[in-house]
């Protein structure tokens, strides 16, 4: 496979991943007031021209004219650590699209750099690490009622190394996101998180 149909096969995924959310209404938010699009356009003034950005959500209010809030999410599907400079393009692309209330999320196969991992958080930009097949192992517990009906605690120790550790095996998880302050164990807890009008952008 190619480089550029492995990170298009990447994107499809996660476009997926959030129109099922979206669609199985699992937010809180109806399908007519949040819109998912890939490689849509967004203009930019400082370009005159459209900024193309491989995943976004529209959040618009009943009757507005224009979205109220824009997630933009941007897929690396890269083998080698995504160093702070891929990050910093990132932001100067979102800071250029015209509108306020925006949040920049980044998606990504590999870790990123440490570097990168904190001038993501410094600015505000989500991060989103979904592991290979092959980074995941799966482990049977033996699991009591009560186990079962307890909230699994999330780990800020796992999450910073399963973000910035190349060959991290999670057990049991693929999915790592940080932002904001908070870490997220799955799509529905960081897309209830970002999309609220009231949560601010970047």
């Amino acid at each position: 496979m190619s480089s550029v149909s492995k990170g298009n096969a990447f994107e499809d995924r996660v476009f997926a991943a959030i129109k099922t959310e979206l669609v199985e209404d699992r937010l809180g938010l109806s399908p007519a007031a949040a819109k998912p699009f890939k490689k849509k356009g967004y203009f930019s003034r400082d370009r005159d021209d459209n900024i193309i950005v491989d995943v976004s959500i529209e959040v618009w209010l009943p009757s507005a004219t224009q979205w109220s809030m824009l997630w933009v999410c941007e897929c690396k599907d890269y083998s080698h650590l995504i160093p702070v400079d891929d990050v910093e393009e990132f932001k100067a692309k979102l800071d250029q699209i015209a509108g306020a209330n925006k949040k920049g999320v980044m998606a990504i196969s590999g870790a990123l750099q440490k570097g990168a991992l904190s001038y993501a958080r410094a600015n505000g930009i989500g991060v989103i690490r979904l592991l290979p097949d092959d980074q995941v192992r799966h482990v049977l517990y033996h699991m009591t009622y009560s186990m079962l009906a307890e909230s699994p605690r999330l780990d800020s120790a796992e999450f910073h190394s399963a973000l910035t550790q190349p060959g991290y095996t999670g057990v049991n998880r693929g999915f790592y996101a940080s932002g904001g302050g908070y870490i997220f164990g799955d799509w529905r807890s960081l897309l209830q998180d970002n999309l609220s009008i009231h949560s601010g952008g970047t």
